[in-house]
């Protein structure tokens, strides 16, 4: 399938601290990404303009720009030559293209559209978009075993996606008593939501969603995916599930986790123990996503046929129609 386009994690602010050089290959692009003196993050593809060298690897900051290893040709955030050390004048004929970078919840994002559009949307604010009740509540920060780096995985994010209309997996892969319930589903431009409510008294009175569990789901374009699992009574967990492409064959992918404070959670390994219990379902779909093969035309049941009609037809905004 095509390169979709939207908003994609590369990693967390803390891996790219002031001054540092970092290689990525993204969407079949290399690039280099680094954070000026004044703390901008910037990324440019990674080959210097002048012959050939690759900044990420080598290239300093200067400042506010890169210097290429090779020649010591600097380089803006904008992608402009700003300087040759051995001409009096930079090249102003040539420039390095750019690629648009967002900071948020200290992930950082970067806006792909394979014709170079400009961004046409943000990612929501995390918590905020999940609703008032996981808004209100105070979490611990996901740093250090709250970010998660699962690598290239032989997988595609449309794979991944496939899971927000899926509740009968839970049952076989997540030992789930029973199917959840799909209280509700809707698209809205570039967001498509999911309520699914767990245990059998969501079938009896879905409007008590104070006391009875339920797995909120927010997927945000193609490779974005919030979660919000608990209640009042229940302590939630916030998760973003990020499925990066690197190539046509692989992706990266990265989980961060955060936990509502509770009463206790200062006793030795209860944290720690809690962190497992909300990450150590993910790698049993990982297992199976990386073997799976995208049936374009899958043989559903026909209690599924709605709801993943539904979230495919969504989701063909945002690749080209050629490739749908």
């Amino acid at each position: 399938m095509t390169k979709p386009t939207g908003w994609f994690q590369i990693g967390w602010a803390n891996d790219f601290p002031v001054g540092s050089v970092s290689a990525r290959k993204f969407f079949g692009d290399e690039l280099v990404v680094f954070r000026t003196e004044s703390g901008e993050l910037k990324a440019l593809e990674a080959y210097c303009q002048h012959m050939g060298a690759h900044l990420g690897f080598g290239g300093t900051v200067c400042g506010e720009l890169i210097r290429c290893p090779f020649h010591l040709w600097d380089w803006d955030g904008e992608g402009q030559n700003a300087c040759i050390p051995y001409q009096d004048r930079p090249n102003r004929a040539v420039r390095m293209r750019t690629w648009q970078l967002l900071e948020r919840n200290d992930m950082v994002y970067l806006w792909h559209d394979k014709q170079g559009a400009p961004p046409s949307w943000e990612p929501p604010e995390i918590f905020e978009a999940l609703g008032p009740d996981v808004a209100a509540a105070e979490y611990h920060a996901p740093h250090p075993n709250g970010q998660i780096r699962f690598g290239a995985l032989q997988l595609s994010p449309y794979v991944v996606l496939d899971n927000v209309a899926d509740p009968a997996h839970f049952m076989a892969v997540h030992g789930s008593a029973s199917i959840p319930t799909v209280v509700s589903a809707e698209a809205d431009g570039h967001l498509f939501s999911v309520k699914l409510g767990f245990g059998k008294r969501w079938l009896s009175n879905p409007e008590d969603t104070s006391t009875l569990d339920a797995l909120d789901i927010m997927q945000v374009g193609v490779g974005l995916s919030y979660t919000a699992l608990g209640s009042l009574t229940n302590p939630f967990v916030v998760i973003v599930l990020a499925t990066t492409p690197i190539d046509d064959e692989t992706s990266e992918m990265f989980q961060t986790v955060w936990l509502q404070k509770t009463q206790g959670d200062e006793v030795p390994g209860r944290l720690a123990d809690r962190m497992w219990q909300a990450t150590n379902q993910l790698p049993g779909d990982i297992v199976i996503w990386e073997h799976q093969r995208y049936v374009e035309r899958a043989a559903w049941a026909a209690n599924e046929v709605k709801g993943f009609n539904a979230l495919r037809r969504w989701a063909a905004n945002f690749y080209e129609p050629a490739a749908g």
